[in-house]
């Protein structure tokens, strides 16, 4: 299959989905309203061109690519994207050929995902008799409204439908209407359009659906909606924020990023904003990060007037993120890091503003002479915001490493062997993480315990549960993390923190 933007030609040759790294910790997950592409599914994407390829490009009603190009250009390497939407409703046409030469009298061309993107897609197809093959073929133009245009040229008519199956813009299916008579002499080019796309923006059950599917990618270690403040408003948001940081908190190996809401921008606004998600949640936010305020940056879709926009800071952090976890692991705090792909902030604070905002627990972007657009804080919601990112995020690393570690064991029986393999297996992760210099201690033993023996399996315990304690001291002054997995009947595996 050939797919080309005017006026060059790019060929692409399908891979098959690289496998699942669930031990990766750099990988971001986004709940957003895109332009086209389906409907609460999550898709890997490899960079803005894969995004633009499956969700469509920039739309200056929706914040959601340019916080895309935000997470590539901070050098974020792969996400996962869940579109999410209302009620919408697919483009569409129905093509009579009246060729006997079809197994079906007559189809329907439809776009590949609902949305009005696809309203006034252009199809052209055209009918040769004897191709380069002795045989009939069919060729296909499609050309959507953005100026995308693909080409499928020697189609067999017995392999029509299925041919067009790769296409990233349209698909055929049979359709059972009245058939059309044959054309008389050669049939001349069908010149078809698309119409019939509507969409609504989305709702909080589509939030909740999306956000639901995504906690199912076991690669998405950092989560962000962008965006989504500006669509959700009142009860509607606070239950959208309230779901997403309750799942990330029952996942404990995942980073929650927020943005502060719009309408609550003003230092003294934003702070009352923080402190009632932290009082509705007080431990359970200890996994959810906020990041204020919006960026500006340049918009390809700009005049001349005004090149810029404001758009959620959330992707461009994720980026962030995911670079300082390659580079230096997620252990090491994501703060007094660059900013790229931003121009300016949205909102400037005084410094009595900024100190606010700080102890509350918001997480500052700033602008200092010689250093330009900075990630200042890398502190988590929780308690009193005392909590560090980068201490949450080394917790994220470990419960994925000992999962990893301790599922292939969940069907052996129970017993001193069983024990044995599980310390071993969890021992071997934290001296890999001790000797990254992720815990402290000169040490291992100064560093971490686990504990999987009669003390806490005595005999009387139920013979379908094994339950390992592990105690981890952080590199930084912080006291001891307490987890404590647990191995149960029918393969259940199941960490949980103390």
């Amino acid at each position: 299959m050939t797919a080309a933007a005017l006026p060059g030609l790019t060929v692409e040759i399908g891979n098959p989905p690289p496998d699942a790294e669930p031990l990766r910790t750099d990988i971001a997950g986004f709940l957003v309203p895109t332009h086209k592409g389906p409907v609460g599914v999550p898709v890997r994407v490899d960079g803005m061109t894969s995004f633009i390829r499956a969700f469509g490009g920039f739309d200056q009603q929706a914040d959601t690519a340019y916080a895309i190009r935000g997470y590539f250009e901070n050098e974020g390497q792969v996400a996962w994207v869940v579109r999410v939407s209302g009620p919408a409703a697919t483009a569409g046409t129905r093509w009579g050929h009246g060729l006997a030469a079809l197994p079906a009298p007559a189809y329907r061309i439809v776009a590949t995902s609902p949305g009005d993107w696809a309203n006034e897609m252009a199809v052209r197809i055209e009918y040769r008799q004897r191709g380069l093959t002795g045989r009939p073929e069919f060729d296909v133009r499609t050309s959507a409204p953005d100026g995308t245009v693909e080409y499928f040229t020697g189609l067999a008519p017995a392999v029509l439908a299925a041919g067009l199956t790769i296409s990233s813009m349209i698909r055929l299916t049979a359709d059972d209407g009245p058939a059309v008579p044959p054309p008389a002499g050669r049939p001349r080019p069908w010149q078809l359009t698309l119409g019939g796309g509507t969409g609504e923006p989305p709702g909080l059950e589509a939030y909740l659906a999306a956000a639901e599917t995504l906690g199912d990618q076991d690669e998405v270690a950092i989560v962000a909606a962008p965006g989504m403040h500006g669509i959700l408003t009142g009860a509607d948001r606070d239950d959208a924020v309230d779901a997403l940081i309750t799942q990330t908190g029952l996942a404990l190996d995942r980073l929650l990023v927020l943005d502060v809401p719009p309408d609550e921008a003003a230092a003294g606004r934003a702070v009352a904003w923080v402190q009632a998600v932290r009082a509705r949640h007080v431990d359970g936010a200890r996994d959810v990060a906020v990041y204020h305020p919006p960026l500006v940056v340049l918009d390809p879709l700009g005049t001349a007037s005004r090149p810029v926009r404001p758009v959620p800071a959330s992707g461009h952090v994720a980026g962030v993120i995911s670079r300082l976890d390659r580079e230096r692991g997620p252990h090491h705090s994501p703060a007094n890091a660059v900013l790229a792909e931003a121009v300016d902030l949205g909102v400037a604070f005084a410094a009595d503003e900024e100190a606010l905002l700080y102890r509350s627990g918001v997480n500052l972007l700033r602008c200092t002479r010689g250093h330009g657009l900075q990630v200042w804080g890398s502190r988590a919601v929780g308690r009193d915001g005392s909590i560090f990112v980068a201490h949450r995020r080394l917790i994220h690393q470990l419960v994925r490493a000992v999962r990893t570690t301790a599922t292939p064991l969940v069907f052996d029986v129970n017993g001193p062997e069983l024990r044995l393999a599980l310390v071993r297996g969890v021992t071997s992760v934290l001296l890999q993480a001790f000797r990254t210099g992720a815990l402290q201690g000169d040490r291992p033993d100064e560093a971490f315990r686990v504990r999987c023996d009669e003390t806490n399996n005595p005999p009387e315990q139920d013979p379908g549960l094994v339950v390992c304690e592990i105690a981890v001291a952080p590199a930084t002054p912080m006291e001891f993390v307490r987890l404590r997995l647990l191995l149960g009947a029918e393969g259940r595996l199941e960490v949980i923190e103390a």
